[in-house]
């Protein structure tokens, strides 16, 4: 249910999008796909800043993003991604916050259908946006990564299945995002080692799908490149300490 009213969100979102001038539009000087190029011998941690998680059951209302993304910036966590959907308790205005608070890239953590939705997360200080293969054609798929790399932004592209994958692989700039969870919204270890077993090596592979610890992230070490993480950290009591401590572990 928490995807269908996200979806639903997002499709309603359009129609109230203006056409932005290109002319208001600041390309990226903040490369995401290079700084996950540099992990590639361990896991990149890209935490995820979000005040619900409808698909765990996650809560953080009180959450101070600022505090938050410059503790998760001091740690080198190099990447963050920042939800700016209702239905994660977010909105535009988290992703400014954000884009102020730190050096590192930044990825808008939210589906983006429309070409205005491109361009508005790079207004709000984004460097790379999310593209849902699952609900976008290959033609619109291949439009919107061109959008988005015209900005300097860098395409995740979200796959679930192999057919998803296979329109993501022929958009040979792109990062691969895998998004496949069990129904306790969970990453679903069988279906990620087996559609990464499907990607060159010389692709950029992400991990979008929650885990619980970020230990569990361990038996991907060999077949992702990062992991978008928001429960295991968001829970924590000191966020610098455990990325750094679990980069220690993978590096």
């Amino acid at each position: 249910m928490s995807r269908r009213a996200w979806l639903a969100e997002k499709r309603s979102e359009i129609a109230t999008l203006r056409d932005f001038p290109l002319t208001d539009i600041v390309p990226s000087r903040r490369d995401f796909t290079q700084f996950i190029a540099t992990q590639k011998q361990g896991v990149a941690l890209v935490p995820r800043l979000q005040r619900l998680d409808p698909a765990t059951g996650g809560a953080w209302p009180g959450l101070d993003l600022a505090t938050f993304a410059r503790a998760c910036d001091d740690a080198e966590a190099g990447a963050l991604a920042v939800r700016t959907a209702a239905v994660f308790g977010a909105s535009l205005a988290d992703l400014d916050t954000v884009a102020a608070a730190i050096t590192a890239p930044l990825l808008r953590d939210d589906l983006c259908l429309d070409r205005q939705q491109v361009y508005q997360a790079r207004l709000h200080g984004a460097d790379a946006v999310l593209l849902p293969a699952g609900d976008l054609d290959a033609a619109a798929l291949r439009d919107l990564a061109a959008v988005a790399s015209s900005t300097h932004m860098a395409s995740v592209i979200e796959v679930t299945n192999s057919a998803q994958l296979s329109a993501a692989l022929n958009l040979s700039t792109a990062c691969i995002g895998l998004g496949c969870q069990r129904a306790d919204g969970r990453a679903d270890a069988e279906q990620i080692v087996a559609l990464a077993a499907l990607i060159p090596r010389q692709r950029i592979v992400l991990l979008l799908a929650e885990v619980a610890a970020l230990d569990d992230l361990l038996p991907f070490a060999s077949v992702i490149d990062a992991a978008v993480v928001g429960d295991a950290l968001l829970g924590t009591p000191d966020p610098a300490a455990a990325i750094t401590a679990f980069l220690a572990r993978v590096g």
